[in-house]
C-alpha cells in the first residue's frame, strides 16, 4: 500500500460501498478514534472532468467544499472531514449523518413527500444553496439522490460537489450534473446561468419529491398532472422555477418568501443547536 493508502486503512473501518458513479465510488467507514461514522470517497483523476482536473493546487471538489465548510459552516452542507491526495486518485472523507438516507431512496421506500414535508426540505436546501452562493460555489447537481435525510432529526445535507464549479455571473458554456434537471437553455443554446440553472433543478427536485416523477412527460417538455391534493400557491411556485425563459425564473430570495412557505421558514428560524461534527481540516 501506498503512504496514504496505508494512512487511511489505518486512520478509518471501511464498510460497505455506499454508491459508484462516473468520478469515483462512496463507501460507509468508521474513524478507528473514536467510532465516528464517515463516508470515505475515492476519485479517480482520468475520470474527472476536464474543467475539474485543478484549480491551482486542490481538487475543484475539495476547493468548493474547503470554501463551503470554512467557518461559519453551515448544517444543511455535508461536511469534508480531511483529504488525500494520491498518483493516481485522491480520498475525501466526508461527515456521515447515522441514521440517514438520501431522499431518492427515502421517497422509494416511503412514497412521495406531504407539503409539510416538502416545504421543510425546501427551506433548508436554499439555506444551503444560499450559503454555497455566499461562498462563492455553485452546486450543479441538484437532485434528490444529492440530499441526505438525516432520518432521525428530519434534517436534511447538500452533498456531492463532483460536478459543480466555481460561481460566476457570466454563463457557463460546459454542462456537468444530471440531464434531465438541465434547463432548457442548456439544449437550446448550450449555455446557461448559476441562478437560472438553479431555480430550474429546484422545481424539478420539488415536483419529483411531491409527485415521485420529473414534471414532463417528453422532450418536448408537455407537463404531467399535478396532485388535486396540491395547493395552488405550491403549483405556482414549481411552475415559476420551471418557466421556459431564464430570466422569468425566481432567485433564491424569491423562493424563500413565496407565499407556500412563510409559517414554515419561521418554524425553522427557531431551530437552534451546535453542530456535533468536528472535522481535522
Amino acid at each position: 500500500l501506498s503512504p496514504v493508502f496505508s494512512y487511511v486503512a489505518d486512520a478509518y473501518i471501511k464498510g460497505p460501498m455506499l454508491g459508484q458513479g462516473g468520478f469515483g465510488s462512496v463507501f460507509a467507514g468508521t474513524r478507528s478514534s473514536d467510532g465516528l461514522p464517515v463516508a470515505i470517497k475515492y476519485v479517480t483523476k482520468d475520470e474527472e472532468p476536464q474543467e475539474h482536473r485543478r484549480q491551482g493546487l486542490l481538487p475543484l471538489e475539495v476547493t468548493l467544499m474547503t470554501r463551503v465548510n470554512s467557518a461559519p459552516a453551515c448544517p444543511s452542507v455535508l461536511k469534508l472531514l480531511e483529504w488525500f491526495d494520491h498518483p493516481g486518485r485522491y480520498v475525501m472523507v466526508l461527515e456521515r449523518p447515522d441514521p440517514c438516507q438520501d431522499l431518492h431512496r427515502f421517497c422509494e421506500e416511503n412514497g412521495c413527500l406531504d407539503e409539510r414535508q416538502a416545504k421543510k426540505v425546501l427551506l433548508q436546501l436554499i439555506n444551503a444553496l444560499k450559503h454555497c452562493e455566499s461562498r462563492g460555489v455553485f452546486h450543479r447537481d441538484v437532485k434528490p439522490q444529492n440530499l441526505l435525510i438525516c432520518t432521525d432529526m428530519n434534517e436534511i445535507k447538500l452533498l456531492d460537489f463532483g460536478c459543480g464549479h466555481l460561481l460566476k455571473d457570466s454563463e457557463y458554456t460546459e454542462f456537468a450534473g444530471t440531464l434531465s434537471y438541465a434547463p432548457p437553455e442548456w439544449f437550446h443554446s448550450h449555455s446557461y446561468r448559476a441562478g437560472p440553472a438553479t431555480a430550474w433543478s429546484l422545481g424539478v427536485t420539488l415536483y419529483k419529491l411531491l409527485c415521485g416523477s420529473l414534471p414532463f412527460r417528453n422532450a418536448q417538455r408537455r407537463w404531467q398532472t399535478f396532485s388535486r391534493s396540491q395547493r395552488a400557491d405550491c403549483r405556482q411556485l414549481i411552475r415559476w422555477c420551471l418557466r421556459a425563459a431564464a430570466d422569468d425564473r425566481p432567485s433564491l430570495q424569491d423562493i424563500e418568501q413565496h407565499a407556500w412557505l412563510p409559517q414554515t421558514r419561521a418554524l425553522l428560524l427557531q431551530r437552534s443547536g451546535p453542530d456535533p461534527v468536528q472535522t481535522s481540516m
